[in-house]
């Protein structure tokens, strides 16, 4: 369990440089949660919103579930996405009624979970209340992130999850608190499978520390029960792949059409689907798992045939993946009767978004010169998780496509990273005026 810093500017972190002395109110972190609230929920009830594309599928998924038809499209059982941001919602429904607006509440509420997770972890890490401070008021106005909040999307949800399974392995002993992070890490794989690795490293940071925070063997039972519990989550859900399907699918069946919408000779490094190639795929739900099998050879052939397109592609799928932001505000033009209307405003607020998110990209990598240069108090090895994070998301896109949303779980932590960054820096201006 690592170390909560004093709840006060002026011990752990140091006394607050003058830039940030108005961080110091008491009253700061209640005002800051109430705007962060605020505005989300104002966008919420303020913009009537028609889910379109992804987010239409998930509440039509979601409400066949709340209906008791099972996870189908068509009428045909389907796993072409995982099923557990519309498994969530198709719960929701059932006990609360299939509203969209249940949804939209329960990312309101999951939102608000992130605020006070990320809250937390940034004192752990960085030991730094300036810090924590600065950063979840950097995510109350962070546009996309608002933005995100009425979409019926897997973003708000894995998010939380991420936060929250990480939260409770680094911060919390107890086999009670190891299987609890189990179970979220599990129901977040069932979302996006990739995370399922995310525990590992986890697991090999407590090792490092394990001389500091607790046993090695320890450490190597509790890891291994944590994927035992993820087990518990996922190995239901591939039988019930397997008994539907005929043959072995573990979470999803859209793997295969993935790749090749990244890899195709219209690739441009983003997610290209109306490329000859990728329509060779002939994709139905009936038939999902003979398409998703016929994308990846489809693919992979294509990679093989072309290592030096797909090497040109590295750089490309980098860019979609790191260099924009405020992909939300796509939603709003397909879902809001009226964003014709106000199309000025909704571009000023996408600038405005893309400025932030590039200072506080480059705040990340700051942090990332600031710790490499020196000594500092914070939480070793922990405070890299974020890095790790957006290396592996990197990686990922480099073989997939990049696409600006992939980087949504990543920007709590990049925010805090840049807040770090500017405390640090801003500190150091202070003392060299005094």
């Amino acid at each position: 369990m690592l170390p909560v810093p004093e709840n006060s500017l002026g011990r752990k972190s140091g006394s607050a440089a003058a830039p940030f002395r108005v961080l110091d109110s008491p009253y700061f972190i209640p005002l800051c949660f109430i705007l962060f609230i605020g505005l989300r929920a104002a966008l919420i009830f303020a913009v009537p919103l028609e889910m379109d594309s992804d987010s239409r599928w998930y509440l039509n998924r979601a409400l066949g579930i709340a209906n008791g038809e099972g996870y189908v499209e068509d009428g045909h059982p389907t796993a072409y996405w995982p099923v557990g941001y519309p498994g969530f919602l198709g719960i929701l429904f059932h006990l609360a009624g299939p509203h969209q607006i249940v949804g939209q509440l329960a990312n309101l509420l999951m939102a608000a979970g992130i605020f006070l997770l990320q809250l937390k972890l940034t004192r752990q890490l960085f030991r730094s209340e300036t810090t924590a401070r600065l950063g979840v008021l950097l995510l109350a106005l962070y546009p996309n992130n608002i933005a995100y909040t009425p979409l019926l999307l897997t973003e708000i949800y894995f998010t939380f999850l991420l936060l929250l399974g990480v939260y409770l392995y680094i911060s919390r002993n107890g086999w009670g608190w190891v299987f609890g992070s189990g179970l979220v890490f599990g129901f977040a794989a069932l979302t996006k499978p990739q995370i399922v690795f995310l525990p590992a490293l986890l697991i090999l940071f407590r090792i490092v520390a394990a001389g500091r925070e607790t046993s090695l063997a320890e450490t190597v039972v509790k890891g291994c029960c944590i994927y035992l519990v993820m087990a518990g989550v996922l190995v239901p859900w591939a039988v019930r792949n397997t008994l539907v399907f005929g043959e072995v699918v573990l979470i999803s069946t859209n793997g295969g059409a993935t790749l090749l919408t990244g890899n195709n000779p219209s690739a441009d490094g983003s997610y290209i689907e109306n490329d000859p190639l990728v329509l060779q795929r002939d994709f139905s739900t009936r038939r999902q798992v003979e398409s998703d099998r016929r994308a990846k050879q489809l693919a992979l052939a294509w990679i093989r045939e072309n290592p030096g397109r797909f090497v040109e592609l590295i750089p490309l799928k980098m860019w979609h993946l790191w260099a924009k932001d405020g992909e939300a505000e796509w939603a709003y033009q397909a879902g809001y009767p009226h964003y014709p209307r106000h199309q000025s405003l909704f571009r000023s607020i996408r600038w405005a978004n893309q400025v932030l998110y590039a200072l506080m990209l480059v705040g990340s990598l700051v942090t990332l010169v600031l710790l490499s240069r020196g000594k500092h108090d914070v939480a070793w090895p922990w405070v890299s998780i974020g890095y790790c994070l957006m290396a592996y998301l990197t990686l990922i896109s480099v073989v997939f496509s990049g696409q600006s949303r992939f980087h949504f779980p990543a920007m709590p932590w990049i925010i805090m990273y840049a807040a770090w960054a500017a405390v640090v820096l801003g500190m150091r201006l202070s003392r060299r005026g005094d």
